[in-house]
């Protein structure tokens, strides 16, 4: 692209196609000269063919701003390839941060003339560039003057890379040319592309940055999706590294742009439905009911939303801690829609009960819908008649009123022993004779 189509996106033009982006198509470019922006032709000219409404800036133009006056967004992407500039226009760190936590996302390029500025911003994501004017060596894999390294040390995240960088067994490199930085173990943070083993920062630190714990590319998502990404090398963006041959610049930097510009890995969620499983939608659930649970999931994906496969989608039934947690299973409309259906019984505990989805992984945007629904009681006449916890005291009760009859029938029809006679008999009344007066 020429000088005077740069400056005339400058102006603020707008491209004929549609962006497949889910957060927008205003792009802000901030350079260091609007002149500048012809070393990195090949970049902006794949944002531009892919929908995005470009304005570049030169870092002096003091009506650079990410905000309108009435506080909302001017523009849905800033990136940022003037590292070396004392002021962005009016951008500051505390503002970048403001249009990050606004859902606005982020691209960085780094260089060894790093400023302050842009190292203070980095900081509060996470990510600490080594000391200005220096850069990474290596000595082993490294070209002739051992600054334009080679790395094929990528972090095993499929949501950000495909699997051209990820399943090959030999995965194209990656050439880097800048600074290095460290990076902080966060669930929110991703380095996406560290150094080879050989490598190291230049001149060394009092902690030697080296190895894998060198980083060059670090990807940082928000809990509000927004999406930052750092770059310690300006170079990865420019045509002259863009364009080398045996090289995976071009795919990799279109693959890291995509996922931040948020035209990949992007889930959008329904509302959460719930009803009973007769289908009946009562304004509050009893205790112990059989209720079906739906959601839909779909996942940006080449450009169109299509149905997001998953076997780890976990619905709870949460009243300070959770008393439910249950998977979802793919429903028969998940191959249009992308549903998600778990058929659930509730707790035998009534309250105020939050049904949620929380699903967060690595590189996907965050999902977490909720509803809140009450859990009452039974009411007096949906007691069952017998509690099947009371079969042994029905029982015993029972055995006790048939124990009672039955002693009271032996009681009553058994015969009584005759009594013994009180007249004496006969030969009892004969007196004894004796064997002396017999003699006689």
């Amino acid at each position: 692209m020429r000088l005077h189509q740069w400056i005339w996106l400058a102006l603020g033009a707008t491209p004929f196609c549609a962006a497949l982006s889910a957060a927008g198509e205003r792009v802000l470019v901030v350079v260091p000269t609007v002149n500048a922006a012809s070393e990195y032709s090949d970049f902006l000219d794949s944002l531009a063919q892919r929908g995005f409404d470009l304005s570049v800036r030169g870092a002096g133009n003091t009506s650079v701003a990410l905000h309108n006056d009435d506080g909302t967004r001017e523009y849905d992407h800033a990136v940022l390839l003037a590292p070396a500039a004392r002021r962005l226009g009016t951008l500051s760190p505390r503002g970048i941060v403001n249009f990050v936590n606004d859902g606005g996302n982020l691209i960085v390029a780094a260089s060894s003339d790093i400023s302050e500025n842009l190292r203070s911003l980095a900081t509060q994501f996470g990510v600490d560039f080594a000391k200005r004017k220096s850069r990474i060596v290596d000595h082993v894999h490294g070209n002739a003057g051992h600054t334009l390294v080679p790395s094929s040390h990528y972090a095993n995240a499929s949501a950000v890379l495909s699997d051209r960088f990820l399943a090959a067994p030999n995965a194209p490199p990656v050439y880097f040319e800048g600074i290095g930085h460290r990076y902080k173990e966060s669930p929110l943070l991703i380095p996406l592309l560290t150094a080879p083993r050989s490598a190291y920062s230049s001149p060394p630190e009092d902690s030697v940055l080296s190895g894998t714990s060198l980083g060059l590319v670090s990807v940082f998502q928000t809990r509000t999706n927004a999406r930052v990404a750092f770059s310690g090398s300006t170079s990865l963006f420019s045509n002259r590294l863009l364009r080398k041959k045996g090289a995976a610049n071009r795919q990799f930097v279109t693959e890291l742009s995509q996922w931040v510009l948020q035209e990949k890995a992007v889930l959008r969620a329904s509302p959460l439905r719930h009803a009973l499983a007769s289908g009946d939608r009562p304004d509050h659930y009893r205790v112990s009911s059989d209720v079906v649970f739906e959601i839909d999931l779909t996942e940006l994906r080449d450009g169109s939303w299509q149905p997001y496969r998953a076997h780890d989608v976990q619905l709870e039934a949460i009243m300070l801690d959770p008393y439910i947690r249950t998977t979802l299973n793919q429903s028969s409309a998940f191959s249009v829609l992308g549903t998600y259906r778990g058929d659930v019984r509730l707790p035998d505990r009534y309250g105020t009960f939050t049904f949620r989805v929380n699903y967060k992984r690595p590189g996907l945007s965050n999902v977490d819908v909720q509803d809140i629904v009450g859990i009452r009681p039974l009411r007096h006449d949906e007691y069952p008649r017998f509690l099947s916890a009371a079969y042994p005291y029905y029982a015993s009760s029972f055995v006790m009123i048939l124990a009672f009859l039955a002693l009271s029938a032996v009681w009553l029809w058994s015969a009584e022993p005759k009594a013994a006679s009180s007249a004496p008999s006969a030969s009892a009344s004969k007196p004894l004779k004796s064997k002396k007066s017999k003699k006689m």
